[in-house]
């Protein structure tokens, strides 16, 4: 299982990371249920035969996201993606399990570097730059999200090393670092170049 989602890591990760994203984009046509097609014809043009695995591993292209930065996967199997250098998080679901996602849903934009992404008891946390905001029961509402509840909103505003990945820890607190905002600096008492944590409910 670990194999698996490392390769599905990996793949997921690779088409962006290749700057085929660059490419200029096919019209997206968006479904009855507000999801759109998680791949286009860009798939078609990532050569993964000159990728080396080791014995027994394999690679392919599961979703195709706008720099994608990080993810997270639900237990119902929806894997939430966060974007650095966008400002939008999508939610991807494989319908028929065959290893390659088929709807691709849109659930947030207009946000600050919504990098990291966290999911539990039905929730998504999403760690902005300065805040971490909550989309409530989100696998029942991926064609409309509710409006997030902000759960904490006092994190610094630099953005050099701001973008913030995040985990729920196995106290039940969600971890979050706060990169310096610098290479070599010392600011002193501050919460940079920390690691922090703080209740589900901030």
């Amino acid at each position: 299982m670990k194999n698996r989602f490392y390769l599905l890591t990996v793949a997921f990760l690779l088409f962006f990371c290749s700057g085929a994203g660059k490419k200029e984009s096919p019209p997206v046509e968006i479904l009855s249920d507000g999801s759109m097609a998680a791949t286009t014809v860009f798939s078609r043009d990532v050569n993964l035969s000159e990728i080396k695995l080791p014995a027994g591993f394999s690679i392919s292209v599961f979703a195709e996201v706008e720099d994608a930065r990080s993810m997270t996967v639900s237990p119902a199997g929806t894997v939430f993606v966060g974007n650095r250098n966008s400002s939008s998080v999508y939610a991807l679901q494989d319908m028929d399990r065959d290893g390659k996602a088929d709807k691709k849903w849109m659930i947030a934009s207009g946000l600050n570097m919504p990098n990291g992404v966290a999911f539990r008891d039905g929730d998504l946390y999403v760690a902005e730059v300065s805040r971490i905001i909550k989309f409530k029961n989100i696998e029942s509402s991926l064609a409309k999200p509710v409006k997030p509840e902000v759960v904490y909103d006092q994190y610094p505003s630099e953005t050099w090393h701001g973008a913030k990945y995040i985990a729920f820890g196995p106290d039940n607190k969600l971890y979050i670092p706060v990169g310096a905002p610098c290479n070599v600096c010392d600011k002193g008492a501050s919460l940079f170049a920390t690691i922090t944590r703080i209740n589900p409910d901030g």
